[in-house]
């Protein structure tokens, strides 16, 4: 029988997916298999769902890089967020009911300082890695010249033509900051998988209360795991890091994040999901 795994972590990226994949697969949750040639990060993120190439291969493919049939596998690959028909599609090709027994888990941060940390993510990519690492993706923040924008002039530049956009699976510039738009990505998810399938977390309690966080993922998958959560994974202490977006960045994006935020609010009051869920969720607030 091909087995998929049982828990997607769909996103948002910057949101605190590394930290709570890592402590699953501390705990013994199987990772994806990293292929020849492939970066070392594809062992927590597969890129199957995103990546067309990788899409096309099919539903073997994706299965063949979970190989340990004793131990429930994990997919953490925050790109999933925006790509839920096709997660629906492949799981429905897979037998022993293995579309309704999927865990989903979503974490969900402030826009405007998740943007701020994808800014962050990408200058110190361009400033730290040889040229031969870099990607398109980390490249966005970098003028004609090579040097490195300011978190202003990137969300002049980037995130607000990304996010003027209804292109939710474009894969072109920008298209990380439109995970912020949430209400959008999981109205999909909530359409295609039942309600009670996906858990819906804070990033703000990740960060301020992670036994709470992880009390509520343990309910959710219905069992004890070892271990203990830790937030702060990802550690980039450059003292080039911007810890405070502008008055202007912030205004700027939240002229277009505002309503989609309510949006949200209004989506998962309307669709209470499992009953360990933080409810009502909290609102973003700087």
């Amino acid at each position: 029988m091909v087995r998929l795994p049982s828990i997607q972590i769909i996103g948002a990226q910057k949101a605190g997916t590394s930290a709570v994949a890592k402590w699953l697969f501390d705990s013994g949750y199987c990772r994806p298999l990293v292929f020849d040639d492939e970066p070392l990060y594809y062992s927590k993120e597969a890129h199957f769902f995103d990546i067309d190439w990788n899409y096309n291969l099919g539903l073997d493919y994706y299965a063949s890089r979970f190989r340990d049939d004793e131990l429930p596998a994990l997919d953490a690959t925050p790109d999933t967020l925006t790509f839920a028909q096709r997660v629906r599609d492949t799981y429905e090709l897979a037998e022993d009911n293995q579309v309704n027994k999927l865990a989903v888990i979503v974490i969900l941060r402030d826009p405007v300082f998740r943007e701020l940390s994808l800014y962050n993510h990408m200058a110190h990519a361009c400033r730290n890695l040889d040229q031969s690492e870099l990607s398109d993706w980390h490249r966005q923040v970098a003028r004609s010249d090579g040097t490195i924008m300011t978190f202003n002039e990137f969300v002049h530049e980037v995130t607000m033509p990304a996010l003027a956009t209804n292109e939710a699976q474009d894969l072109g510039k920008g298209r990380s900051s439109r995970h912020g738009l949430y209400a959008n990505h999981l109205k999909e998810w909530f359409r295609l998988f039942n309600r009670n399938q996906i858990l819906v977390l804070s990033y703000d309690e990740l960060c301020t209360a992670p036994k709470r966080v992880q009390d509520r993922i343990q309910r959710f998958l219905g069992r004890a795991i070892s271990g203990s959560l830790q937030e702060k994974i990802n550690s980039n202490d450059s003292h080039e890091k911007v810890l405070t977006p502008s008055t202007e960045a912030r205004e700027c994006i939240e002229s277009i994040m505002k309503p989609h935020n309510e949006r949200l609010y209004h989506l998962l009051e309307e669709n209470p999901g499992p009953s360990m869920e933080q409810r009502p969720f909290p609102r973003f607030h700087l």
